[in-house]
This record gives C-alpha cells, sequence and structure tokens, in this order.
C-alpha cells in the first residue's frame, strides 16, 4: 500500500487562533512528521479564498487525506467536507482538530496553548492515517405520508400536504374525523371536514389503529388493524406525523391520549415524564422527533390552543415538504456500526440501547445484524457490547488509540 499522502493546514481564524497561538510554530513542528507532504497557516480557510485554496493546494500537491486545525468540526466540518469533495478526495479523509474552543479561547499562556494546538494536531495526523474512505449509499424516498390521528392538527396537516401534490393517508380510532374539539373550534372542524371530503389526495381510515410500523425517512410501512371489517393494505409512506391529541380532563394533569405510549414504542420515540413525546429540539425544531421521519403535530406533543395546534401542523407539514422531494434520494448515514458474527454472543444488549431500532436477532444464527439503512452512527451499540462484538465505521479502536496516544505523548 502507498504512503499516505497529508496536508495539514492551521487555519488562524483572523485573530481568534492566532492571538493565542504560534500557528506558524505549531505547521513547522507538524511539517516534521511522517507522511506529511504539506504544513501551512492560512487566514480563514472557512472563506471562499480559504476553501479555493484548499482545493488549489489539495490539488497541486496531490494529497490524498487533509487535516484542518481551525475551529470545532461542528461549526465547520461540512464545510471542508465539501471542500474534500470538490477537490476529488473522499470527505471521509478528513480531520480536524479543534485548536479555537479548545485551545485559543480557553488557555490564556500562549506557550502552554502551543505546546497544546501541537499535540492536537499531532493526534489528528496520526489518527488520519488510518482513516477509511466511506461511501454513502442512496435511497429512493417515498413522499406519500401518513397521519395518525383525525383531528384539529392531522386534518390540517393532511390537507396542507395534500394541497402540495403529496398522497395522503389520515388514520383515526374513531368512526369519524373530527377529534374532540374545544370549545369554539366546532366551526373550524366543520370547514375541515368539508374540505377532507373534496380533497381527491387524502385517503380516510376510520375505525383504523396502526398494528405495526417499520422503516424509515423515505420507506416506512404501516399494517393497519381494524376490528369490524377486513384489515386494508398495509400503508407505504416517507413519513409518519402523530396527531393523536391529548387528554384535558378538569382538575387532572394533561396527558397523551390513550395508546399513545404503545403507539410511541412502536416507533421508538422517547417519551417524557408526562408520556409526551421527545422532540428533536425544543426550539429549534419543535414537531420532529429525534426518530427521523416522525413528527408531531398538534396537542400529541402536548398541551397547547388551537392557534398554537394550527401552527405545528404548518410547520409539520413544510418540515416533510423539504425533507421528502418526490424524485430526489436520500442518503443514508456511512458512519454506521458493523457486527462481527464470530464474536457475536447474541445477547441482545445492542438492541436494548438501539434507539433506531438498527439492530435485529436473527434466530437461526443467533446472532445480531446492523440495518445500514437504519443505523444513524450514534456508537451507543458499541459502548454497549460485552464482548467487542461491534465497532463503529470511522471510529475504529486503532484510530482513537493513535490519536490518544500522541495527544498523551
Amino acid at each position: 500500500m502507498s504512503a499516505a499522502r497529508i496536508g495539514v493546514f492551521v487555519c488562524a481564524c483572523g485573530p481568534n487562533i492566532a492571538d493565542r497561538v504560534d500557528i506558524e510554530a505549531a505547521a513547522d513542528e507538524i511539517s516534521h512528521m511522517k507522511d506529511v507532504v504539506l504544513s501551512q497557516t492560512y487566514g480563514l480557510l472557512c472563506s471562499p479564498a480559504g476553501r479555493q485554496h484548499l482545493v488549489d493546494r489539495i490539488t497541486e500537491n496531490n494529497l490524498d487525506r487533509i487535516v484542518i486545525a481551525a475551529c470545532s468540526p461542528r461549526e465547520h466540518g461540512r464545510t471542508f467536507s465539501e471542500v474534500c469533495i470538490k477537490a476529488g478526495i473522499n470527505p471521509f479523509m478528513l480531520e480536524m482538530a479543534n485548536i479555537r474552543e479548545h485551545v485559543a479561547w480557553v488557555t490564556p499562556d500562549r506557550t502552554a496553548a502551543t505546546l497544546k494546538a501541537i499535540r492536537l494536531i499531532r493526534g489528528a495526523v496520526s489518527r488520519i492515517r488510518r482513516h477509511r474512505p466511506l461511501e454513502s449509499r442512496s435511497i429512493d424516498a417515498d413522499p406519500a405520508v401518513l397521519v395518525i390521528g383525525g383531528g384539529l392538527a392531522g386534518m390540517s396537516a393532511a390537507l396542507m400536504l395534500s394541497e402540495s401534490g403529496r398522497s395522503v393517508t389520515i388514520m383515526e380510532k374513531e368512526s369519524a374525523l373530527g377529534g374532540h374539539p374545544r370549545e369554539g373550534e366546532e366551526q373550524l372542524i366543520s370547514i375541515l371536514l368539508n374540505q377532507m371530503e373534496s380533497s381527491p389526495g387524502i385517503t380516510s381510515l376510520t375505525e383504523t389503529i396502526p398494528g405495526e410500523i417499520v422503516g424509515f425517512l423515505g420507506g416506512f410501512v404501516t399494517t393497519p388493524e381494524r376490528e369490524s371489517t377486513i384489515d386494508p393494505d398495509d400503508i407505504l409512506s416517507g413519513a409518519v406525523v402523530l396527531a393523536t391529541g391529548c387528554l384535558d380532563e378538569p382538575s387532572a394533569p394533561p396527558r397523551p391520549a390513550a395508546d399513545f405510549a404503545e403507539l410511541a414504542e412502536m416507533l421508538r420515540v422517547e417519551t417524557d415524564e408526562r408520556g409526551f413525546p421527545v422532540k428533536k429540539h425544543g426550539s429549534l425544531d419543535p414537531v420532529s422527533t429525534p426518530i427521523d421521519g416522525i413528527f408531531v403535530a398538534g396537542r400529541a406533543g402536548g398541551p397547547c390552543t388551537t392557534e398554537e395546534s394550527l401552527a405545528t401542523a404548518e410547520a409539520v407539514a413544510g418540515a416533510i415538504l423539504a425533507a421528502i422531494i418526490p424524485g430526489r434520494q436520500i442518503e443514508t448515514e456511512p458512519k454506521t456500526a458493523l457486527i462481527s458474527p464470530t464474536l457475536c454472543a447474541g445477547c441482545r444488549t445492542c438492541m436494548s440501547v438501539c434507539g433506531y431500532g438498527a439492530i435485529a436477532f436473527n434466530e437461526e444464527t443467533l446472532i445480531c445484524r446492523v440495518s445500514s439503512v437504519l443505523c444513524k452512527g450514534c456508537g451507543n451499540c458499541a459502548a454497549s457490547c460485552p464482548s467487542g462484538a461491534i465497532r463503529s465505521e470511522h471510529f475504529l479502536p486503532d484510530q482513537i488509540r493513535c490519536q490518544l496516544s500522541e495527544l498523551l505523548s
């Protein structure tokens, strides 16, 4: 195997890093490391000129992996990954050393900060020698939507999605749509029901509950259950909206609708101490759950006013329209977990900690297997496996050990 060709770029980040770290001394020290063919500083690498500088240097020096010593990868990891793609190298052949938040902003002594930055960069260089190119896979996404709950929020979301050209199935456990309107909502419910009847893109299933829901963003399969008639066919959808409402009884704290706990468990949606679904982000993304493709509208997410319920329905519709675009594929997570069939003891500990339902147990082989489509690379399974059978791509033990070795030397 040919030797790696590593380029190291140390960012001044304006005055943010350069005022506290001797970046020239750091770049010079790193230039003597094995496989480093280029080590230099630059004023602001995330700027348009800085990104083009990186592309030019990668191309000129035939680099096959790069280390960026700059800010947090949370801020510009995607920026520099896109630089790699533009320059023709795999985006996973990139490693960032955070010498701004972890060094410049917290280490006042310039000499100590410089030595600390050098250690972090050395660790990144040692780690990136052991990086392997990873590839994303794409799946065809089903643009249809399943809405569970036929009340105010459920009907509102269904109508907005249908008006945008989406095929929508709305599932209601009662004998008719409408839910349990509050005082003052009756006229609005009546208007929505009339609109539902004249909307050809919406299929209504009453006296129906979901018996089973499996799948992922872009590819959910729901098996409906009915008590009185033959069950309808499986429902295919790219997203699922929970609009089941809540119970708001006098002199009692609000709580989720009956059977919501079973639905949440089926979908692997975590709930809070009151039983309502946990949101991906309470302020920035209050209608999404941590499970991609599962959204919450109206009072299914907790007590809210009529106006707030309608606002969440609109937000859900917008989020789905942005996440799943007809004809456009969805990329899966490349940094997935892998289970060694030789080391797996079949204890299923990994299944109990996986929040995405990405691990299944094979009753014949008595070992577990990870679905690369469902896995989000969180690493919970690898951390919990008592036999050490699970590895997380891009976070392999050898990569981490070498990085720590340089940090502690």
